[in-house]
């Protein structure tokens, strides 16, 4: 994995720290999740990553005006009920600096107050050693993406390999962390049936209290017509978009419907095989797709309160 670069701590953000997930629009289903934003950016050089186009510098930078991230939560969280599921790797990797400038040591810190609240931290990397001592672990879930080596190997240029997650993923349950894994993005390619259903096997072999995994998500590969448009120009488009894929309801690209049922329908089954009880929930995904993969009966009232539904476990 890459050494973290030369973030910038000097830039001020002007606007909220915390919004909602904004979905993806076009009757895709959102987990309803809460972003917290105090970084921006990544030094992993995933080949994917939306922020190449949707930031003018994809860079990491922790903005330096951590304080008003906290006075925000303080006046959003008055008067609050039920769970509120925060995460902060929407924009950044969450402890890929974390050595470094302990920022997720720092949420945590300022959400420990609020009994109701779970923060999640998304990463790629292996850097958890340092969260050790943060006060109440049980309330924080370390989430790590994962994916075949193959792919990780393709496309994640600068992360952590998958054996190095898992084995931070075990520390972490060690540490009294709940964890999370997200298969997003899935690639369709040939053998990705039996390499994902390994990865599956791999994680049961490294953690072995399945009520430690808070949930896990499953997302086919989608993106903006604006990224493969960025990557043609340097010729690395391919083998991203050398599958066969649709402009979606919401305008992004993504596998055609019955080939996210196959990805979907074959995870679900390999995670039932290790746990009958695998919180899985599909990313953004068709309410047609929820039916076709045989996983709708996981969300009878809809998947925010499902995700809310574990949350409330995790707070118990």
């Amino acid at each position: 994995m890459l050494k973290p670069a030369v973030l910038s701590s000097r830039i001020p953000f002007k606007g909220e720290f915390w919004k909602p997930c904004p979905g993806t629009g076009g009757g895709y289903l959102c987990c309803g999740y809460q972003i917290l934003s105090p970084a921006q950016g990544c030094g992993m050089e995933c080949r994917y990553c939306i922020l190449q186009v949707y930031c003018d510098d994809p860079g990491p930078v922790v903005f330096s005006n951590y304080e008003d991230l906290e006075r925000e939560v303080a006046l959003k969280m008055a008067g609050r009920e039920g769970p509120v599921r925060f995460g902060t790797g929407e924009l950044a990797d969450s402890l890929f600096a974390e050595p470094e400038f302990g920022l997720s040591r720092r949420v945590a810190a300022t959400l420990e107050p609020y009994p109701k609240v779970v923060v999640e931290f998304k990463t790629k990397s292996t850097r958890v050693d340092t969260l050790e001592g943060i006060a109440r672990p049980q309330r924080i879930v370390i989430g790590f993406s994962v994916n075949t080596s193959r792919m990780i190997a393709t496309f994640e240029k600068g992360t952590a390999p998958l054996a190095g997650r898992l084995d931070a993923a075990a520390r972490c349950v060690a540490m009294g962390f709940h964890v999370a894994f997200h298969f997003d993005p899935m690639f369709i390619y040939d053998g990705w049936e039996d390499d994902y259903r390994g990865v599956v096997a791999e994680i049961y072999s490294h953690v072995k209290e399945p009520g430690s995994i808070a949930w896990v998500s499953l997302g086919g590969f989608r993106t903006t017509p604006s990224l493969k448009k960025h990557l043609r120009r340097s010729g690395t488009h391919l083998p991203l978009f050398a599958g066969e894929m649709i402009t979606g309801s919401d305008g992004k690209l993504r596998y055609v419907r019955r080939q996210r049922v196959a990805l979907f329908s074959a995870m679900q089954d390999e995670f039932t095989r290790h746990d009958p009880h695998a919180p899985l929930y599909l990313c953004m995904e068709s309410p047609e797709v929820w039916e076709a993969s045989e996983m709708a009966w996981r969300i009878p009232q809809g998947l925010p309160a499902y995700l809310d539904k574990q949350a409330e476990r995790i707070l118990a």
